[in-house]
């Protein structure tokens, strides 16, 4: 049986950093959905050319591990495919943290993200808050998430992890 695994969560959970580890251990191909989905200068791709491009790449693989939270726009198509969807539904303390560590290491170490993009102090606090963002789709895509967990994606192998500690599951089963 061939590993098709998407891992999802909010913002700052971790969902590429699991994804490279898995990805490692297991000897699979790992795609970040944000390396993927912005182009330089923060700019998005159309969503037709991201779904097109997530697809024809994940097409060409017999296993895969994507990680990232681009949900609805995926779910007509990468989410048809997945196997397994592990979903970080850690909480917001945790997030937020994780998110004040991982902004000031990227500004300070001027660690590209995103592509080929780079944070920044003005962008952090003015144009793209992450703070907010994480509070705007938090709730949100928790209830998603469980909303399909019990609906449309019932039939998929979800493993839920409700903190970092429960990284562990995964190895056993995958």
């Amino acid at each position: 049986m061939h590993r098709k695994i998407i891992i999802t969560g909010t913002s700052c959970t971790g969902k590429t950093t699991l994804g490279r580890k898995l990805a490692e251990e297991f000897g699979i191909t790992q795609i970040d959905l944000d390396d993927l989905h912005f182009l330089p200068n923060w700019v998005e791709k159309e969503n037709d050319i991201f779904i097109n491009e997530v697809n024809d790449i994940v097409d060409d693989l017999d296993d895969w591990i994507v990680s990232g939270s681009y949900q609805t726009v995926l779910k007509d198509t990468l989410w048809q495919k997945a196997s397994v969807i592990v979903w970080l539904d850690y909480p917001l303390n945790l997030i937020f943290r994780r998110c004040c560590i991982r902004t000031f290491r990227r500004i300070v170490y001027k660690e590209k993200c995103c592509g080929d993009n780079y944070e920044s102090i003005s962008r952090m606090l003015f144009t793209e808050n992450m703070f907010v963002w994480i509070l705007k789709t938090y709730w949100k895509r928790k209830r998603r998430l469980d909303s399909w967990s019990n609906g449309i994606f019932a039939h998929k192998n979800w493993i839920v992890l409700k903190n970092p500690k429960e990284e562990v599951k995964l190895y056993n089963s995958l």
